[in-house]
């Protein structure tokens, strides 16, 4: 069906808000890119926080947008286009701490808002490592199913990418 039984940030993201969008993520469906707030995303990620000297690091499966040194601290940067994806970002931000700590590396994150010039921080302890370790084990348990879940309408369908996918031929 697919080649790797990777989980990654995007399929983080994707569970915390929607187990089908999860579900599509881990089977390498990819949301249709002409969408508008798909764009905006891709402009933000090449555009904002310019100054950062590292951009797009690749861990296994997944893609940290900004990493930086503050002193002796690494911090690792999520960029959003707004306060409502900071659920998903937060869980996605966790699991690149966790992958970096998982190789040795301490970080610390930072999800970053540049529209409303926000930025809010997250660390990895012993609950948010519970936590982000209970998202992968719900996603493995998703990656068992052989048909996606049914979908249910919840605010960000009107936003996302597999919208068409989803509800294609509903009124």
């Amino acid at each position: 069906m697919f080649e790797e039984n990777i989980i990654t940030g995007y399929s983080i993201l994707a569970y915390s808000v929607c187990k089908r969008e999860a579900w599509l993520v881990l089977r390498r469906f990819v949301p249709e890119q002409e969408n508008s707030y798909i764009e905006l995303g891709k402009f933000l990620h090449q555009n904002a926080y310019a100054k950062k000297v590292n951009k797009e690091i690749e861990l296994p499966g997944s893609k940290i947008d900004v990493i930086w040194q503050e002193g002796s601290c690494t911090l690792v940067g999520e960029i959003k286009k707004s306060s409502h994806s900071v659920k998903g970002a937060r869980a996605q931000l966790l699991y690149y701490l966790k992958i970096l700590k998982d190789l040795g590396i301490e970080a610390k994150g930072k999800i970053m808002i540049p529209k409303e010039k926000k930025k809010i921080d997250i660390e990895l302890n012993s609950d948010t490592y519970q936590e982000i370790q209970e998202i992968i084990n719900g996603l493995e348990e998703l990656q068992k199913i052989d048909i996606p879940p049914k979908p249910i309408w919840i605010s960000q369908c009107s936003k996302c990418g597999f919208s068409n996918f989803c509800w294609a031929g509903e009124e």
